[in-house]
């Protein structure tokens, strides 16, 4: 059996660069308190948990801890997969630092660390992207965990893709058409707001939809199912198909951000007609 304290312990002393914060994966409230014991009272805890009791639990001990919406046993080891997001979202939440150095700590399904350096991750990309469009971090970040949860789980066991645009509304609608009703009129904000990751399911069924949803910039979905039109001049490139030539061809257009979700297996950002940011499914 692993001596998950000694070995945090071991990764901490090891280290020749101090770490800013640390992120643990467990549904143990007993182990996360044992890995607390051995942690610097300056250096901040997070905590993933399937469980609503163990949340419950930690904070009677003043950790913070946030529920996952799918369990941990059903992860298995694509748990391993999921925490690029999880650091994404530390970062959009501010409590990782943007280039900062994280330990990650997982007691499910396996015991380990792993340090994490941010800035090898692409982060600071999204981050300087998020700055150059003035979008917050969070909507990105929310944005990339809709296509990836679209990407990954499909619909009805096949694979799909989907088509968002980010930026100025009135400029996206005038570079697209409706292909259907718009599903998102007379919905309130908060039912249309990306940050709140209750509306992913809404979104992803309107996602769907053929065409594009569009976003403004504080990540409100205004409308589904919109054709980009895309102008004569410009042509696929090598390997793009029609959802990425769309997405680039709407941030060419509207000086927004265009996000292509591949049934192959990629998420794709452009902006300004260029390809920024890109995340690999498979």
């Amino acid at each position: 059996m692993s001596d998950l304290p000694h070995m945090v312990s071991v990764a901490l002393e090891s280290s020749s660069s101090s770490f800013d914060a640390v992120l643990m994966v467990s549904n143990d409230s007993r182990k996360v308190r044992s890995v607390g014991e051995v942690l610097p009272s300056n250096l901040p805890l997070r905590v993933m948990t399937s469980l609503t009791r163990v949340r419950d639990a930690l904070a009677e001990h003043g950790i913070d801890a946030q529920v996952l919406v799918e369990g941990l046993s059903s992860k298995g080891l694509s748990i391993l997969n999921e925490l690029y997001d999880l650091v994404l979202q530390g970062m959009g939440e501010r409590w990782i630092a943007k280039g900062g150095r994280l330990l990650i700590v997982l007691a499910e399904p396996i015991d380990g660390v792993i340090m994490v350096d941010t800035k090898m991750l692409g982060a600071e990309r999204l981050t300087a992207l998020a700055e150059e469009q003035g979008i917050e971090l969070e909507v990105l970040i929310r944005m990339i965990e809709l296509a990836r949860a679209i990407g990954t789980r499909g619909r009805e066991g096949t694979a799909i893709g989907a088509l968002f645009a980010i930026g100025n509304i009135q400029k996206m609608r005038g570079h697209s058409t409706a292909m259907v009703l718009n599903p998102f009129k007379g919905h309130s904000v908060a039912k249309r707001d990306v940050k709140n990751k209750e509306n992913h399911e809404t979104l992803a069924e309107f996602a769907w939809l053929d065409g594009a949803i569009l976003f403004n910039r504080d990540g409100i979905a205004s409308d589904a199912g919109r054709y980009i039109l895309v102008p004569a001049g410009l042509t696929p490139k090598s390997g793009e198909g029609g959802r990425h030539l769309a997405a680039r061809a709407v941030s060419q257009l509207t000086g927004g951000i265009g996000i292509a979700v591949s049934s192959t297996g990629s998420i794709v950002l452009y902006a300004n007609g260029r390809e920024r940011y890109r995340v690999r499914l498979k």
